[in-house]
């Protein structure tokens, strides 16, 4: 039995005491601090006006943090995890301490510009982001591709008015990395950009039998282009965008932890290989008080797996269409009402067995906030949706799994309310119930005769209670969240390893406390701080863990962040330090809690020289200390696992014109 109540009673006095002495500057306002908007709302609300837990990270924030992956957002998102298990296509997300056992079912949404991105596809390079957002909790009344525990929000730099060119190239004891993007207007009313990226990670094992040094290393190439149609006279704009990723890996390495400090291993080498190709048309039409959004989207995948259990090949085909509509009824009420439909055609051939599944589904969504008063609003929104789901499975007669063609179908109704109080102008306090859900489906590889009955869909009610403040002539900025969610039917796998079914398992219930802080105590200096603490337990219904915490969920997350412009004359030129320091209590990686890693610290340096708007040089250190720690582990005779990235040391160059 755990008991958190002082430690919570302690984090909450702490939140009523800074919320309390708000009050006194009202009327202090700054017009220095910018106001910061959230598009991930549909609505580009200010994040003041916002009843959901958001954190926002500008691209000049996460270059500064060496952050180019969106797996590596983890670092300054505070309660975000995204850890690979064996290889980069199989990531595992959590937020609020829900995670997503079956990586075909992210708890976290990835969206590129209004497009959702495929699960294979999670840890996709950041190509010209001008920010991302995270909106933590059930997204599925503003997002026609849902999502159950959040949404990470990427929006890309869109230059229209100038010519633009920059590049940029990392150097570094394990990596190196070239970025360049350009954006032109070819006529009044039409712009085009380009942007690519190359990153090769040199890898730090021996193959024994070989010789072959780096044998885990890997290489991915991105690249970007778009077409924007944007009239100055019209109210209709158009943008269509072209996108391929290549990624060419050895990096699915199950190590001892002999073998990890001797850099060595005997196995076969593994070979990874993605393709991802994703074209997108965006179309929109002003009507003044409302606005038509149509967002058509083509995003296949191919993935080719040898590994030291066997060859794995993946073909994925997925077409979506979201129309969605933005309506400003009055001055105190506005709406967001859209339609979704997606097809998934995905083929799997593992174990010497094919399967061939298709996805295909159904919604409606929306929602609508209604200032009832002058410092309320009211928030009610709703999302329906159908999916049709079939499994064309060849058999393994090896395995003993006899072959099947199954279908299920579902439906689900997912209700959403919020309540927000504008105390003042700085100060907003709301609170919100939520209804999320994982979809129903088949065990994409199937290991035993019970997948071919497939899964029920898990539901998930969540609670939170939210508040968002500044102060000090806006200074300080501070949000925070208490929440609670409970799971019913969690997506669970079973059985001992190699015969797992993944199947509905009971009950699980996480909540804690989130907070974030944003101090501004002079113009050259910025220090943050956030963290979260809470607890993930499954619950009833699960005799078999009962109690136990849930993978992936560490009940305490923290990060510090500081960016320092130093006050040096003497030269040309702006010089600034800035480091991130992130902290994980225990993680487990499995079930029944027998495996786990310890509770960790690690902490990332840069010192940068921006000589002019145009150049800029960095020296960055990535896990000064080196410290050592895991991702993922299994147990099979003994202790397999994968490794987190040790220190870096490297240099960065950029150049703009």
């Amino acid at each position: 039995m755990h008991n958190n109540s002082p430690k919570l009673s302690i984090v909450a006095g702490v939140i009523l005491a800074i919320l309390g002495s708000t009050q006194s500057f009202a009327d202090e306002t700054s017009q220095a601090m910018e106001v910061v908007v959230v598009e991930a709302t549909k609505f580009d609300t200010p994040l003041s006006q916002v009843n959901n837990s958001v954190i926002i990270k500008t691209g000049e924030e996460l270059e500064k943090a060496g952050i180019y992956q969106v797996q590596d957002l983890e670092r300054v998102f505070p309660g975000l995890l995204i850890q690979t298990r064996g290889n980069r296509t199989y990531a595992n997300t959590t937020v609020r301490g829900i995670s997503s056992p079956d990586y075909y079912s992210p708890t976290v949404s990835v969206y590129v510009d209004g497009v959702l991105q495929d699960s294979a596809f999670v840890t996709q390079p950041l190509i010209n982001v001008e920010r991302v957002e995270l909106l933590r909790g059930p997204q599925g009344t503003l997002y026609g591709g849902n999502a159950q525990g959040g949404v990470i929000n990427i929006v890309t730099r869109k230059e229209i008015e100038t010519t633009e060119l920059k590049t940029s190239a990392v150097y570094s004891n394990l990596s190196q990395q070239i970025d360049a993007a350009a954006a032109t207007r070819l006529s009044d009313s039409v712009s085009a950009d380009i942007a690519a990226s190359y990153v090769y990670d040199e890898g730090n094992i021996k193959h024994v039998s070989s010789g072959k040094e780096d044998a885990n290393d890997a290489d991915e190439s991105a690249m970007r282009v778009r077409f924007h149609y944007l009239p100055n006279d019209s109210q209709l704009t158009a943008s269509l965008s072209i996108a391929a990723d290549k990624l060419d890996s050895h990096e699915e390495w199950y190590l001892t932890q002999g073998e990890f400090d001797s850099k060595t291993k005997d196995a076969p080498i593994p070979n990874l290989k993605r393709d991802v190709y994703t074209y997108a048309f965006n179309l929109g039409y002003d009507f003044g008080r409302s606005q038509l959004t149509s967002i058509t989207a083509y995003q296949t995948r191919e993935i080719d797996r040898e590994y030291v259990y066997g060859n794995y090949q993946e073909d994925q085909d997925k077409l979506s269409q979201e129309l969605r509509l933005n309506l400003q009824h009055s001055d105190k009420v506005h709406s967001v009402i859209g339609g979704y439909f997606e097809t998934r055609d995905l083929d799997v051939t593992a174990n010497g067995a094919n399967n061939k599944l298709n996805y295909d589904t159904y919604a409606l969504f929306g929602q609508t906030n209604y200032q009832f008063a002058s410092q309320w609003d009211l928030t009610l929104g709703a999302r329906a949706s159908h999916l049709n789901v079939s499994s064309d499975f060849s058999g393994n007669p090896a395995w003993f799994i006899d072959p099947y063609n199954n279908d299920l179908s579902e439906s689900t109704i997912s209700p959403k309310a919020a309540i927000g109080w504008q105390a003042n102008q700085q100060t907003r306090i709301y609170a919100s119930v939520t209804s999320g859900y994982r979809p129903a489906g088949y065990n994409v590889v199937p290991l035993s005769n019970a997948d071919a009955k497939g899964y029920d869909a898990e539901k998930s009610l969540n609670g939170e209670l939210g508040w968002r403040t500044s102060f000090a002539d806006q200074k300080v900025a501070f949000s925070g969240a208490i929440y609670w969610i409970k799971t019913e039917d969690i997506h669970l796998y079973t059985g001992t390893p190699g015969n797992q079914t993944l199947n509905n398992m009971g009950e699980a219930l996480s909540k804690g406390v989130e907070a974030e802080l944003a101090f501004y105590p002079t113009d050259d200096l910025t220090i943050t701080a956030a963290g979260t603490y809470g607890r993930s337990t499954f619950e009833s219904n699960n005799s078999s863990f009962e109690g136990n915490t849930l993978p992936y969920a560490p009940d305490t997350t923290a990060t510090l962040g500081i960016d320092y412009y130093l006050p040096i004359s003497a030269i040309e030129g702006d010089i600034s330090i800035n480091s991130q320091a992130r902290y994980n209590s225990k993680i487990y990686f499995n079930e029944a809690n027998s495996l786990s890693q310890s509770a960790y610290t690690l902490v990332d340096l840069s010192i940068n020289y921006q000589y002019n708007p145009h150049l800029s040089v960095s020296l960055f250190s990535n896990n000064i200390t080196d410290k050592e720690y895991t991702t993922y582990a299994f147990t099979y005779g003994q202790t397999y696992s994968n490794y987190g990235t040790g220190r870096e040391v490297g240099v960065k160059a950029k150049y703009e014109w």
